[in-house]
């Protein structure tokens, strides 16, 4: 045992972290190719394209695109990379239970603000969090969303906000990325831009 000790000291020096097994990765798209039939309904019109998910309003129904997989996820991690383009106010990532339960979470990334929307029943709407922040048009950022029990941790560019609420909790079957791309006039109003989507439990 002395020896084992020994060793162990010797390969990780005082002060220096041990490091835990890398995460299980879940999902990690590439987009270059066409969207597997996980990727299973959606809003507005969505292609892939040399690693990027492109997605803008399209159609009768006044509503902004939106994209759903199914994935099963308790806790876990979702990083990804998102652009808004052309006049475009916001992109979001959504997380839904059942066909019966409905939403669980929502971040939504505007061009001014942050905000987090909970679900606690079927329903129901509960604004967790809102605050200014700025990002621009055209430029690609970084966001990762991780989940531990009723805390979601979200990470937007350099900004970290937490939010807890029982629901988060729950298992979520499905998750949908989509936002507002600049209304009815279809791409040339504005799109949203997705790309190196990773999910690690």
């Amino acid at each position: 045992m002395k020896l084992i000790a020994a060793l162990l000291l010797a390969l990780c020096p005082l002060g220096a972290p041990v490091l835990a097994a890398d995460a299980p990765t879940v999902l990690e798209e590439s987009f270059s190719a066409e969207l597997s039939k996980d990727w299973f309904w959606g809003l507005g019109t969505w292609t892939t394209k040399d690693g990027v998910l492109r997605g803008f309003e399209s159609g009768p129904r006044r509503h902004g695109p939106v994209k759903m997989r199914k994935l099963l996820l308790k806790d876990g991690v979702l990083e990804c990379e998102f652009r808004l383009e052309g006049w475009a106010t916001f992109a979001g990532i959504i997380f839904n239970g059942s066909q019966e339960r409905g939403h669980i979470v929502h971040l939504v990334i505007g061009t001014d603000t942050l905000r987090v929307l909970a679900h606690p029943k079927k329903g129901e709407s509960a604004e967790l969090l809102k605050q200014a922040h700025t990002i621009a048009v055209g430029t690609w950022y970084q966001v990762k969303v991780q989940f531990k029990g009723p805390t979601m941790t979200a990470t937007v560019d350099a900004t970290t906000l937490t939010v807890s609420d029982p629901c988060i909790a729950e298992t979520k079957e499905t998750f949908g990325l989509g936002g507002d791309s600049g209304g009815p006039d279809g791409e040339k109003a504005g799109a949203l831009e997705f790309r190196a989507l990773k999910i690690t439990r």
